[in-house]
C-alpha cells in the first residue's frame, strides 16, 4: 500500500512538473538554455538547414519559410521536403509542447544520410544556417 501512494505521488509531481515546464514563457526559457542546440532541420541535399535556438529574435521554423525557400530556390522535387535531424524522446518532458506543435509535422532522416549528399556551405544562402 505504501508503495502504491509513493508512486501515485510520483506520478502526480511529474505531471505537474511537466505540465509547468511546458507553459509558453516557461517553456520557451527552457528550451533555449537546455536544448538551443539540439532542433535542427534540414532538407535532403542540405541546401536548406534550419537551426532552432530558441534566443529572443531567431524565428521558428515555418511551412512558410519554406515555402519562401522553394520559391526563391526551385529545388528538385526531392530536395523540397524537410526533415527533423532530431530524435523524439518522451522522457524530456519539457519539449512535450514543442514535438507537439512542430516536430509532428516533420519526418526524421539522421544527419548521417544527408551529409554525403550535401551541397557545399555558402554563407550567402540565408537559408544554411549551419
Amino acid at each position: 500500500m505504501k508503495t502504491k501512494k509513493y508512486l501515485l505521488r510520483f506520478i502526480y509531481i511529474y505531471l505537474l512538473v511537466a505540465f509547468i515546464s511546458n507553459l509558453p514563457f516557461i517553456n520557451g526559457y527552457i528550451l533555449h538554455r537546455v536544448d538551443s542546440d539540439v532542433f535542427k532541420y534540414s532538407n535532403a541535399d542540405a541546401s536548406f538547414t534550419w537551426h532552432d535556438t530558441f534566443s529572443f529574435k531567431s524565428t521558428p521554423i515555418s511551412q512558410s519559410l519554406i515555402d519562401r525557400y522553394i520559391t526563391e530556390v526551385h529545388p528538385e522535387k526531392k530536395n523540397q521536403k524537410v526533415y527533423r535531424l532530431y530524435r523524439i524522446n518522451p522522457l524530456f518532458f519539457w519539449r512535450w509542447s514543442h514535438y507537439l506543435i512542430t516536430s509532428i509535422d516533420f519526418d526524421y532522416k539522421s544527419w548521417r544520410e544527408i551529409e554525403p549528399n550535401r551541397v557545399p556551405y555558402d554563407p550567402e544562402n540565408r537559408y544554411q544556417n549551419f
